[in-house]
């Protein structure tokens, strides 16, 4: 998405809400239909916004509403990027990426690959990897002339991206700075909040810079968390990055943070600042299995996955489980999936991805 920032009309000196979107983005990102001749006025109804609200001092979209806009407008122009390129990006261009990235083992080779993918299919923009000796960055180039347009692409990409790379590793991704090619605009300063990173305008090219130790994490391999995500689009990646579909959801996210550690029911329900017996109700609520269970679940996909994707010694994979032997890590994956971890990896022998310096 581009560089959207949410937030209702608030009283002075109040700190801003995220649940509803600057309605002066909306001419900027209709402004390829428009220009194509589209109804502008009969796409708004459809999507339930009435022409005459966008146009009041101050007024701010509500984010299902925008949310309802933005997949409308992409089925009415069958184009992911709303006719501000030069030619369509086919519906199912991004599921199709996302089906791909998530059996990636790291978040380096999942931006490696998302970069290619997106090089294949778009001509207005690329997006590269850097590595330096401590630092990376994702980067825009673009042959985007008019300046309205370049601001919308470069800002929809960057957060599209952004979002996707939380998504994937399951957590808010620190960023150094955040540069934009643009000029700054009095609205600029609420994209701090969705960033959290220094912002830099009128810089040579659109990227985020991050420390380059968080290209080695891991992407979460779960086909379930996918299917969540690709529904909930585009209100997933419209604003700043969050996985709070349920509590089952922010159970397993702890989890994957804490393999290492032997967290209890307890322990979880404390840093969901919730009582045990509530989180027990709504695990069973949500997805009606208890709290072993999902931890079993989080073990098992990520211990197939880096028996898949990595060649990691059985010792250093069980350890990071947080198994303190090899011989329980044994008994637990064989009662989980009916094979020895050994075996298992035969199974399904897989060559790790190399490093590179950059991608496109």
């Amino acid at each position: 998405m581009p560089d959207i920032p949410s937030r209702r009309t608030a009283p002075r000196g109040a700190a801003p809400s995220r649940s509803a979107i600057d309605t002066g983005y909306v001419g900027l990102i209709l402004s390829g239909a428009r220009e194509a001749g589209l109804d502008i006025d009969r796409l708004l109804a459809r999507a339930g916004i009435r022409p005459a609200e966008l146009e009041q001092p101050g007024a701010r979209l509500p984010q299902d509403q925008f949310a309802r806009m933005i997949a409308l407008l992409t089925r009415i122009t069958r184009d992911e990027l709303w006719l501000l390129g030069s030619r369509p990006i086919k519906p199912g261009t991004f599921r199709m990426m996302c089906r791909l990235l998530i059996h990636c083992a790291t978040l380096r080779d999942a931006i490696r690959i998302g970069c290619q993918f997106y090089h294949l299919v778009v001509d207005d923009f690329v997006v590269r990897l850097a590595e330096g000796d401590h630092d990376a960055s994702v980067y825009v180039t673009d042959t985007i002339e008019q300046p309205k347009r370049r601001r919308m692409v470069n800002g929809a990409i960057l957060m599209f991206t952004y979002g996707l790379m939380c998504w994937l590793v399951g957590r808010r991704l620190p960023l150094i700075t955040v540069h934009y090619v643009f000029p700054e605009e009095a609205f600029s300063s609420e994209l701090e909040p969705v960033y959290r990173a220094p912002m830099l305008f009128d810089q040579p090219r659109t990227e985020i810079r991050f420390d380059a130790e968080l290209l080695d994490l891991p992407i979460m391999p779960d086909e379930q968390r996918l299917r969540r995500f690709l529904a909930s689009m585009p209100s997933a990646l419209l604003v700043r990055y969050r996985d709070d579909a349920s509590v089952a959801e922010r159970v397993r996210g702890i989890l994957r943070r804490n393999l290492k550690r032997t967290l209890s029911l307890e322990d979880v329900a404390g840093m969901l600042a919730m009582s045990p017996q509530t989180l027990r109700r709504r695990l069973l609520d949500d997805e009606q299995c208890g709290f072993q269970e999902i931890k079993d679940q989080v073990r098992r996909d990520v211990a197939t996955h880096m028996l898949k994707k990595s060649r990691l010694p059985l010792e250093e994979v069980a350890l990071s489980l947080g198994f303190s032997e090899l011989s329980t890590f044994h008994r637990a994956f064989r009662r989980w999936t009916g094979l020895a971890p050994g075996e298992f990896r035969e199974r399904h022998a897989a060559a790790p991805a190399g490093r590179s310096d950059s991608a496109n």
